[in-house]
């Protein structure tokens, strides 16, 4: 049977820079196969409807970056993730999923 679990994509401006944004978050890199690390605008377009996703300092981004991003979460292609999504791929487990989101913004 197919696993149902939803896709997290990991949104910055460089793949260094959505290594460390997944850091930031304590994800767990032994679940990579549930993230995406997408620094390209290219790479934003496609994506079901509601896909979650995770980014850090978007004031320090490029302009057509930020705003191709914006626009999709307008659109409701993508959406801030939730504790909720993060809880299956934080290192520390669900207990400490929102311990982990504390004090991060995606904007």
């Amino acid at each position: 049977m197919k696993d149902k679990s939803r896709i997290l994509l990991v949104i910055a401006p460089s793949f260094n820079e959505c290594r460390r944004t997944a850091i930031e978050f304590d994800l767990d890199f032994d679940k990579v196969e549930h993230m995406r690390f997408l620094h390209r605008v290219p790479q934003l377009r496609g994506w079901s409807q509601g896909t979650p996703f995770i980014a850090l300092r978007r004031d320090r981004w490029p302009e057509e970056l930020d705003n191709t991003l914006h626009a999709l979460q307008v659109k409701g292609q993508l959406r801030i993730a939730t504790d909720k999504d993060l809880a299956e791929l934080v290192k520390a487990g669900p207990a400490l999923a929102a311990a982990a989101t504390a004090g991060r913004g995606a904007r």
